[in-house]
């Protein structure tokens, strides 16, 4: 989600905002839903925090929780600014029974933020370990196949660093999924959180006659271009530099939208 503005051309933001409805809108405009606004901002903040540290077991999870409880938020933020609708029902009747129908969004209410433990994530989480041009192998052999999952809990440095020295680079998969997902990855999972709250959102602006920019990509399922391509952040790519096992292919952070 971008800037609330009055107009889709209309996308400069206000130079020097002296409230948070001004910093979320355009140069001009104010946003009618600012705190919801905000916290939708905090969803996807954290989801990118999620994203860089995909590779960090711990902080990953801490990071989960946060999304999850942020992304809980933004529903109950905009019942507290519900008095400047003149009717809510689109929130009260329509879009509650959307949440009730989406598996996901069920999924998001029911686990607590303190349900984000090892045990939880364990059955449905692994790190997987492929050799990438290793010379040993014959050239009739496939290179990049499987060598062996691997501790998820570990984090991918801790395969890097401590084991012999190599003289070829790997590849590191890895998944998250936990409890109540049948096995859906986590990060694809918090980005359907988003877009379904993205979507009312950007609804409830629309009713306040504000628009909202938007940056989804033409045929694209997601809100956002940067939560297409989960496959940046969940595979390690690592080559030998100078001697050493480095990774190469770490995906820079977006600037925020």
């Amino acid at each position: 989600m971008g800037y609330a503005a009055q107009s889709m051309s209309d996308i400069t933001p206000n130079r020097n905002p002296k409230t948070l409805a001004e910093k979320l809108a355009a140069q001009g405009s104010t946003c009618p839903i600012p705190a919801t606004h905000d916290r939708l901002a905090e969803v996807h903040h954290w989801w990118h925090e999620m994203a860089d540290l995909y590779h960090e077991p711990d902080p990953f999870r801490y990071r989960l929780g946060a999304f999850a409880q942020a992304a809980r938020s933004v529903t109950l933020i905009l019942q507290t600014e519900k008095a400047v609708f003149e009717n809510f029902d689109f929130y009260e009747k329509d879009w509650v029974a959307r949440a009730k129908a989406d598996p996901i969004m069920q999924w998001l209410k029911n686990t607590r933020t303190n349900g984000f433990y090892r045990s939880a994530l364990a059955p449905s989480s692994w790190l997987q370990m492929e050799c990438f041009r290793n010379p040993r192998k014959s050239r009739w052999e496939d290179d990049d196949v499987p060598i062996g999952t691997r501790d998820p809990f570990q984090c991918t440095h801790f395969y890097m660093n401590a084991g012999p020295l190599t003289d070829h680079g790997h590849n590191f998969t890895r998944q998250w999924s936990m409890e109540g997902l049948d096995g859906r990855e986590l990060l694809e999972v918090c980005a359907h959180v988003y877009d379904v709250l993205d979507e009312l959102v950007t609804d409830a602006h629309k009713r306040l006659g504000a628009t909202v920019v938007s940056y989804s990509s033409p045929g694209s399922p997601r809100r956002l271009p940067c939560m297409e391509n989960i496959d940046l952040y969940r595979i390690v790519k690592t080559r030998i530099r100078r001697g050493k096992e480095v990774w190469v292919n770490k995906p820079h952070r977006p600037h925020p939208h």
